[in-house]
Formats: C-alpha cells, structure tokens, sequence
C-alpha cells in the first residue's frame, strides 16, 4: 500500500509522541521532528511503501534521540494488561463453537494496541471491556474457514505489536493442532510498540511456535532486502502467512504470496485500500 495524501500527519503524530515519551530535553525533540520532516519531504513525492517510509524516518528519529527504544515502558505495559485478562479471553475462546474462528478473531481485536496511529486510541486502561463488547461483533471480512483450510501445511505467523503478542499466542495453539510447521516472525530490533524476540518469550510463544526467527534490522512490517535468509525461506515455501496488522499490509497488500491480512483497519487509508471502514475487523485471503 502506497503513502497516502493523510499518511504524513499520523507519521509526524507518531514522531512526536515517541519524541515525548524519550526525553523532556526540547534540542532533542526538535532535532528528531527535523529529521522526520526531510524524510519525509523526499520519500513523500516517490509515494513508496507507507511502512517502508516510516521504518526510514523512525530509525533517524531514534538516531536523534539517542534512545534505542522508546517504546519500551508502553509496550510493556500492554504485555502486562493484555497477560493479566489472558485466562478470561481463554475462556471465552474456549466456550465458542469453532475455538480457531473465535481465536483469530481474540488476535484482531488485541490488534488495536496500537500507539500513535492519530485518531486511533488503545483501550488499554479497559482492555477486557472493550474486548468483550468487539467479541461479539462479526468481521466485516471472514475469511476463516478457507484460511482454517490452508494452515494445515506450512504457516509463517508475521507478529505485529506488543500485548496483541500475548494474544497472538491464543491463536498460535489452535493453528499448531492442525498445521505441519509454525514459523513464528517478530522485528529483529526494537521499533514503535511493535514485538521484538524479547515480547515472544514474554509471551510464551517459544512454548508453541516450532521456531521464532526475525525480519532481521526491525523493519515496520516485511523488507524483504532485510530479510535474514532462513526468514525468506520459510515465507516463500510457505503454504499460507498470516500477516497481522497495518504495517505487514502495507508491505505485503500488493505481494503474490498466499497470505492471510488478519487486521483491524485503524485508519482511514488503509480502511479505504481494504474496502471496509475505520474500526472494522477484517480477516482477508489473498491468493494469486
């Protein structure tokens, strides 16, 4: 999915919470917004990949804060909620009539702990609230039943943000029943409030997962020139990847990959891209 004409703002939004989140010192904040702005002053008129353009501009945004990871106090906090309302989201799974139609959709609604999307907010501080009341909506795209089909081979599991991880783990079991392999793929090195190796341990996704490998520099989504060379394997042999969140769809929406976007569109370009609107939860097969 191409930078769109809304893109930028939310970019800059993004830049300037993590700016805030780093440090008070002011030098610092203007330098990393400096940054951010001549990034995105040359990538905008190329209209890339929106998530390749943020990975750019959030590694230059580090660089001039002198902070490896900004995020790290938030995401843990979302671990920590997410793990603390685990056995009641079981429960519910548990309870449903398809437990891997009512695990995918658990995964999709954690989906929404997503700092710094603009007009996006984490119902964090009520999490298991929020979750009950969007488990008993249905998906604006189901496409479960095929997706349930194709994981009985080989399946690359493409992890997005950290809490959505604990979560992700619930979907994970009911995948590894069925499939041959489960390739488990988190961001190599720290970045937004996405999930690095660090998150998967903490979620217990080495207790599930046939193996964890990563996207190798902590791209925003799938580079593949980044890609560690065992990762690219298992992507390309693979029977069907699950891609979970917007950054993996902007990268992979126009990829002829068997992949399944497992998502909820939390803004308005990538609602539009989809075909669905703000908020709505999706569970899409692409097969070309």
């Amino acid at each position: 999915m191409r930078i769109s004409p809304r893109c930028p703002s939310c970019l800059l939004n993004r830049v300037y919470m993590e700016a805030r989140l780093s440090t008070d010192n002011q030098e610092k904040i203007d330098k990393a917004i400096e940054e951010a702005l001549k990034i995105l002053a040359d990538e905008y008129p190329k209209k890339g990949i929106n998530a390749m353009i943020a990975t750019r501009m959030h590694r230059k945004v580090y660089e001039a804060l002198e902070d490896e990871d900004p995020y790290k106090g938030l995401k843990d906090y979302a671990n920590r909620i997410t793990k603390e309302y685990l056995s009641e989201i079981k429960k519910l799974i548990e309870e449903s009539e398809d437990k891997f139609k009512a695990a995918a959709k658990a995964s999709i609604i954690a989906n929404t702990f997503d700092y710094g999307v603009m007009g996006h907010e984490v119902k964090d501080s009520t999490f298991f609230d929020y979750f009950r009341e969007k488990f008993n909506e249905n998906l604006k795209i189901d496409n479960l039943d095929v997706i349930k089909q194709k994981c009985k081979g080989k399946v690359v599991y493409l992890t997005d943000n950290s809490g959505e991880i604990v979560v992700d783990r619930l979907f994970m079991e009911e995948i590894k029943k069925a499939c041959e392999r489960l390739t488990v793929v988190v961001r190599g090195k720290p970045i937004i409030s996405d999930a690095t190796y660090e998150d998967a341990i903490f979620a217990g996704i080495d207790e599930v997962a046939d193996e964890i490998l990563t996207n190798g520099k902590g791209a925003i989504g799938i580079i593949e020139s980044e890609l560690p060379e065992v990762t690219r394997k298992r992507i390309y042999e693979a029977d069907i990847v699950i891609a979970k969140g917007m950054a993996n769809y902007e990268c992979l929406s126009e990829s002829d990959l068997p992949i399944a976007f497992l998502l909820t569109a939390k803004c308005e370009p990538v609602a539009k891209s989809i075909g669905v609107e703000v908020g709505d939860m999706v569970a899409m097969l692409r097969l070309n």
